[in-house]
């Protein structure tokens, strides 16, 4: 067995019951009060003509929990929506790529300003997006690298809500077209192609998969004993909200395809950059345990949330990108964390600095294709995060 210590960058401390309040297990499936304001915030989101199924928003201040959750969260037995229900994370798993990137970087194994092109020389090529000017590991992190979005180039390959894609093929598509912009670092353009050459450094770097690294960095510390990083499997292990998606432009022949179950879905597609299963408490530990330092040491935390971009083709509150991380404007102060966009799924998670106030918003409906802002739902999980507890 390797000692926990050796898992974790030099100073950092691993993150247990003792520290945190309860073990992982313990605290996802904690009873938490449902709170009315959040409750409001929910029930808006499902009301019609919304297409939402369902809806939560689970908040925690300090030790207390609370929530609010309305609609079904599967529509073919009429389950309610839960909190404490698993669900695809989508995007919100770049944070957890970065992490393990950032201790890797804390344990002087890799720098920031390390090139893609000395780290792997096997991916230039003089016809790909890598012949250009060198890209660092940094620029990977906050998406300034120009690099083409490979999810952009999906469709016409599309062959099945099952298909498995391979990380080679999805990073083909990704350097097979021009970058968006020749120089990297001087813009922000966010791209999932980034999250899967780090996915790629990561095993060169530490000879592991980054499903190993993160169950042996992040999951087993924190005890998130609900989070999963699949590939291959498209089930969701234990109680879990479906997921419903708009098809009508890949499926139009399918009952209901406006609202079509999703859920067996490959996560192969969203690999490093949003293959996450998780739950809203394991969520919000593992921003908890980043923001207070126990996965980072401080100077390298600090420059994850500080070291950041201006957001561009990104609606507010989201005004600024760190390494992995999200920087929100909301009307109670700033805010860290990310969102997670996967089909059939949306979540945002949004935290205070210091990781004492936090809120996961989610709903388990999402358009495959873009089909425009899910409003109700963004103004929904803005207002949740600065709603206090009631005090009743």
């Amino acid at each position: 067995m390797i000692a926990l210590a050796a898992l974790l960058p030099s100073g950092v401390a691993a993150a247990g019951p003792d520290r945190d309040g309860g073990g992982g297990q313990a605290e996802g499936h904690r009873r938490h009060a449902r709170d009315p304001a959040l409750q409001t915030l929910a029930d808006r989101v499902v009301a019609d003509p919304q297409p939402n199924p369902g809806a939560f928003l689970y908040a925690r201040d300090g030790a207390r929990v609370r929530s609010g959750a309305a609609g079904l969260a599967d529509r073919s037995t009429g389950a309610p929506m839960d909190p404490d229900l698993r669900f695809r994370a989508g995007s919100i798993t770049k944070t957890f790529t970065a992490t393990v990137v950032l201790q890797l970087v804390a344990e002087h194994r890799l720098r920031l300003d390390d090139t893609v092109q000395h780290l792997l020389p096997d991916q230039v090529r003089a016809d790909n997006a890598l012949s250009g000017a060198p890209i660092t590991v940094r620029q990977l992190l906050n998406h300034t690298s120009g690099l083409y979005d490979y999810l952009e180039g999906l469709l016409p390959r599309f062959r099945g809500l099952d298909q498995y894609w391979p990380r080679d093929q999805l990073i083909g598509i990704g350097l097979a077209e021009a970058r968006y912009f020749p120089a990297p670092g001087t813009r922000f353009r966010y791209s999932n192609t980034n999250y899967l050459l780090l996915d790629l450094i990561v095993e060169r770097v530490t000879d592991r998969d980054l499903r190993t690294n993160l169950e042996r960095r992040i999951f087993k510390p924190l005890g998130l004993r609900d989070t999963s990083y699949p590939l291959a499997d498209t089930t969701i292990d234990g109680p879990h909200a479906h997921g419903y998606a708009d098809v009508s432009q890949l499926l139009p022949h399918v009952p209901d395809p406006t609202r079509y179950d999703v859920t067996s879905l490959s996560p192969s597609e969203a690999g490093a950059s949003g293959a996450l299963v998780t739950t809203a408490a394991d969520t919000a530990r593992f921003y908890r345990a980043l923001l207070r330092g126990r996965l980072l040491p401080p100077a390298v935390l600090r420059r994850m949330l500080d070291d950041t971009v201006r957001t561009t083709h990104a609606p507010r509150p989201a005004v600024g990108y760190g390494l992995g991380v999200y920087v929100y404007a909301t009307d109670c102060g700033p805010a860290y964390g990310h969102g997670g966009s996967a089909p059939g799924y949306l979540t945002f998670a949004l935290n205070s600095r210091d990781g004492d106030h936090q809120l996961v918003a989610h709903t388990n409906w999402n358009p495959l294709v873009e089909t425009g802002l899910d409003k109700p739902f963004w103004a929904a999980f803005q207002e949740g995060y600065c709603a206090r507890p009631s005090t009743t």
